[in-house]
């Protein structure tokens, strides 16, 4: 039986009904949750270098494109660890892109990313309006790890536990990812991975230069080097 005064009772100050009350602490240690999850991220990308955190080498001049024509200037890179787009605030500090959904592309230091399927992509290169655009992400084989960027179970992930950069040397407590740049085409607002279907469909005209290709060479598709060799012999 409650006692008087239980926690469990509608309070009598309140007009809420008691269903509103669960849901507002719901909604309260939902939020703590988040904001934990938020800390222990942020706890875990200050062992890392620069190098292994952003997709560029440092924060760099750029431009924001919208979607609805408008545009922003600043000082912009891509974190890896979560694929978001940061920037360096008027005080200095960095902060994420609130709304990345309204994102169109960016510019940082010349390179163009476009912004489609809620990834960042770089544009590597341009073959008769088909671009060859590539995602930088870390990439986790922990499960546990998820909540900082895309999980995996390949077996290639290593477990690294040092990393140079600028001469210091940073520690990780054996967090197992790899930086995985994964390649995409796309062509008017759509973005395709990379295939020998894909490929023939997007240069029809050079379906027998494709194929000739690919008898002579074996490729891995899931490599953008190798991809790039191939759309720069069908020029």
């Amino acid at each position: 039986m409650m006692g008087e005064g239980s926690v469990f009772e509608p309070s009598p100050f309140s007009k809420k009904p008691m269903k509103k009350v669960i849901l507002s602490l719901c909604a309260f240690c939902l939020l703590a949750l988040s904001v934990r999850a938020q800390s222990a991220q942020a706890d875990f990308e200050a062992t890392l270098p620069d190098s292994v955190k952003y997709v560029m080498p440092a924060f760099g001049p750029g431009n924001i494109l919208y979607k609805d024509g408008g545009f922003s200037r600043g000082s912009f890179n891509i974190c890896t660890v979560d694929n978001t787009l940061r920037y360096i605030d008027t005080d200095k500090s960095e902060k994420v892109l609130a709304d990345p959904s309204q994102v169109e592309s960016v510019s940082i230091s010349g390179v163009l990313f476009l912004h489609a399927q809620n990834m960042y992509l770089g544009v590597v290169g341009d073959y008769d309006e088909v671009l060859l655009c590539v995602e930088k992400r870390m990439v986790f084989d922990d499960r546990k790890a998820g909540a900082y960027g895309t999980t995996s179970a390949t077996s290639s992930i290593k477990t690294v536990g040092t990393a140079t950069d600028n001469g210091a040397t940073f520690r990780f407590s054996n967090v197992k990812y790899e930086i995985k740049e994964t390649p995409y085409l796309y062509k008017k607002g759509r973005v395709y991975v990379p295939s020998k279907k894909t490929l023939t469909k997007l240069f029809p005209a050079k379906k027998a230069d494709i194929e000739a290709y690919l008898e002579e060479t074996r490729i891995e598709f899931s490599d953008y080097r190798q991809v790039e060799a191939l759309l720069e012999k069908l020029k």
